[in-house]
């Protein structure tokens, strides 16, 4: 699934109106030094509007499968204060970006263009490598002091790149604050260096990252000279290829042996489907599988693709070919699961989601399907088990705060369910409805729940912004 996205007039309105008059939550105050909270509130600031107006994926397994390697990667870290999440943005373009506080985006065009998770690692590990080193946040550190809102339009403008950047910054204090938002070729090298050190420390090949980079170089030409959004706020390509090979060229004695790929390309087809034609996805399935019929994962792109088309009783056929081929394989029957569920196949797809949870007890995926399940057959507590599981394993997988919300007040715990409705309506920035939740969390939540602390900041923080309940 992947969120309607708003038109770019929608947009652009959206932020400029935010940079000139400040409507962006959280306000108060001017930035003058960027402490590790600021970062923080900064980042939750700027996913806050991006999730409210711009496409990203809200699949599960999209979402599970990105935050699990960038926890992998980010578990080479020395200790650092952020809780990293990682989002997969509706784009063609090709392009990757990291916000202060712990946030990494990736768009659907950047990840179709790899053909390994290696590659994709690479990236990401570049990325985490500017959060830790705090290269946004020093830039933002060494500028004027701003509000919060024009940082946030500052960040998106330059970030985002597109149709909206130019408009953006036209006329607002964001243009002399983004013109300082591009990374020296001192900090790419900090990444790069980084970077290669931890995805090494992750059990990957650090050529990937280097194939990776030069396959962007390389989109420079197929778009006529133009280069992609990334390497606009990632300069110095070429030099840095150079000193990623030299730098290779010193570890090729302990170079991993090369990573598994199957999750990876079902994931790229997952996103593919999501995010691409289905007709074309149709075509280069059909076309792969002549020379390699005996691939499963083309009749499991193909199945997606019919599937987004509308034809569910072919796209189930695609699924059942892939499983004569592969048997036990996980992802071909997971998806099958997913495909009885959409039909209402409630029974089936249960039968099918048990079995797998027996076999991967961890997947989010499995759990957050169960979980509907349990909650459309009214099994309340069954199924808020399942989405505390999914809540807790995968915290960037905002989609699950509504059924979190509604299945706590399903069992009366009023506290839980107004703080997860709240959580939910400020994804949605519907804050008037989001501050009448917390306000009705804090009078049903016991002092010493944990969750206490956190409803008394929420409503702070709208209060601030003089927000009034309807």
């Amino acid at each position: 699934m992947m969120k309607k996205p708003g038109s770019w007039r929608q947009i652009v309105w959206l932020l400029i109106f935010t940079l000139l008059w400040g409507t962006t939550p959280a306000v108060g105050g001017l930035f003058s030094s960027l402490s590790t909270e600021k970062e923080r509130e900064l980042g939750e600031e700027f996913f806050l509007e991006l999730n409210n107006n711009y496409p990203i994926c809200t699949d599960p397994f999209v979402s599970s499968y990105i935050n699990r390697l960038g926890h992998k990667l980010e578990a080479q870290l020395p200790p650092h204060p952020f809780k990293y999440r990682f989002y997969v943005l509706d784009d063609p373009s090709m392009n990757a970006f990291a916000v202060p506080g712990g946030y990494v985006f990736m768009n659907s065009g950047f990840i179709r263009l790899m053909d390994k998770e290696g590659e994709l690692a690479g990236v990401l590990a570049h990325e985490i490598s500017h959060i830790y080193a705090r290269h946004m946040a020093r830039m933002l550190d060494e500028s004027k002091p701003v509000s919060i809102a024009t940082l946030v339009g500052s960040l998106a403008a330059v970030l985002l790149g597109g149709p909206a950047a130019a408009a953006l910054l036209v006329g607002s204090q964001a243009a002399g604050q983004a013109a300082m938002l591009k990374y020296s070729r001192d900090h790419e090298q900090e990444a790069d260096d980084l970077g290669f050190k931890w995805l090494q420390k992750a059990g990957y090949d650090p050529r990937d990252m280097i194939l990776a980079f030069k396959k962007l170089n390389k989109q420079r030409w197929y778009a006529g000279g133009q280069p992609p959004i990334y390497l606009s706020t990632h300069p110095h390509t070429d030099t840095r290829l150079v000193e990623l090979a030299n730098r290779l060229n010193m570890h090729a004695d302990v170079l991993p042996k090369d990573h598994d790929n199957q999750e990876f390309q079902y994931f790229a087809l997952k996103v593919d489907s999501l995010s691409g034609s289905p007709y074309q996805l149709l075509r280069r399935m059909t076309q792969a599988a002549i020379h390699e019929p005996n691939n499963p994962a083309y009749l499991y792109g193909k199945a997606l693709a019919l599937a987004k088309m509308d034809h569910p009783d072919e796209a189930m056929g695609a699924l059942e070919q892939g499983l004569k081929l592969d048997p036990g394989n996980y992802f071909i029957r997971r998806e099958m699961a997913i495909q009885y569920f959409e039909r209402n196949r409630y029974q089936q797809a249960l039968s099918l989601f048990q079995r797998l949870a027996q076999t991967q007890p961890h997947d989010e995926t499995v759990l957050y399907y169960l979980g509907r399940i349990y909650q459309e057959q009214r099994q309340f507590a069954d199924a808020l088990s399942a989405m505390e599981r999914v809540q807790s394993l995968n915290p960037a997988f905002v989609e699950v705060y509504q059924n979190l919300g509604t299945l706590y007040g399903e069992e009366g715990q009023l506290g839980l369910a107004h703080y997860y409705l709240g959580l939910h309506s400020l994804t949605s920035r519907a804050l008037p409805t989001a501050l009448f939740h917390f306000r009705k969390a804090l009078v049903n939540l016991p002092l010493n729940d944990p969750h206490y602390a956190r409803v008394k900041d929420q409503i702070a923080r709208l209060e601030k912004m003089k927000v009034k309940v309807n």
